[in-house]
């Protein structure tokens, strides 16, 4: 009897699950579907695949992102076009997660109706939910180191927007930014990238040393350890490797932050040690090249 019951009851919530996602092509219906099925996604099955390949779900989605636009012409955003947008996303996210679909979905240009909610820069509760569900976009796919997807972000806005909020975001959004920058510079398209011309790299070290500079005053581990492996990263680059060594900021050389024991970056001294390695590397290896 319990089984039958259990049965019936499985039945009616893959009935509402499938009711809500047709739901998402209605304007009237989709906001209580968008909430309904991001409250559940974790439990959902599937829950990507479902979205993808249902008629009219991804388009209803992306109506969504696009009715924002008006709102960061004017650089605003109010609750309901937070939690609206956010829901959105939040099922956006649910189908980058998968390996294949994250990949149709970047080769469908969905990313440049997501990226553009980054301008928004107004330091408030609701923009914020927005920012970080997109950066939460942009992770989950960058963590299935999927080359063409490097490609794909590098001919786009993403890296000076990600800059700008590694300098001026909330303590969450420096984290995110700092490792969507981390894993872009790991491959070599996206170090070749940033490494490629003078005002680039000139942005980027001199954006990264500022940020040094506020995580002395305001201590946050997880942004000093990605940007400690950024700056290590481009030291691998001879062209960047000679600006940060006029650049670096002292607290990367004299130890500062290996002082104390930072939780959630205990390798601290390791990898600063690794650092200046490199750049003591690159004097022998001039005091060498003049000798001879």
């Amino acid at each position: 009897m319990s089984a039958t019951k259990s049965g019936c009851k499985q039945r009616s919530e893959t009935e509402c699950v499938y009711g809500w996602i047709t739901d998402l092509c209605s304007k009237q219906s989709r906001l209580l579907a968008m909430l309904e099925l991001c409250e559940r996604r974790s439990h959902i099955e599937s829950l990507g695949p479902l979205l993808w390949h249902s008629f009219g779900a991804v388009s209803g989605l992306l109506q969504e992102v696009v009715s924002i636009y008006p709102a960061i012409l004017a650089n605003e955003l109010n609750g309901q076009q937070s939690q609206r947008i956010c829901a959105a996303i939040g099922l956006f996210q649910a189908m980058t997660s998968h390996p294949f679909i994250g990949i149709e979905l970047m080769r469908c240009q969905f990313l440049c109706y997501l990226i553009p909610l980054l301008k928004l820069t107004p330091q408030i509760r609701t923009v914020e939910h927005v920012r970080l569900s997109v950066l939460g976009v942009v992770c989950g796919l960058l963590k299935s180191d999927h080359p063409q997807i490097v490609g794909y972000f590098l001919g786009t806005e993403l890296i000076p927007l990600i800059l700008r909020q590694l300098e001026l975001g909330s303590s969450m959004s420096k984290v995110l930014c700092a490792f969507v920058l981390c894993r872009i510079l790991e491959h070599e398209v996206g170090l070749t990238f940033a490494s490629r011309r003078l005002a680039r790299r000139l942005h980027l070290i001199h954006t990264l040393a500022r940020v040094v500079h506020q995580l002395t005053l305001e201590p946050e581990p997880r942004v000093l350890k990605h940007v400690v492996r950024v700056y290590s990263r481009l030291a691998d680059h001879p062209e960047s490797l000679q600006l940060i060594f006029k650049h670096l900021p002292a607290q990367l050389r004299n130890g500062y932050f290996c002082q104390d024991s930072l939780l959630g970056f205990e390798n601290a001294s390791l990898e600063l040690a690794d650092l200046n390695r490199k750049l003591v590397n690159r004097d022998v290896k001039n005091d060498t090249a003049r000798k001879e």
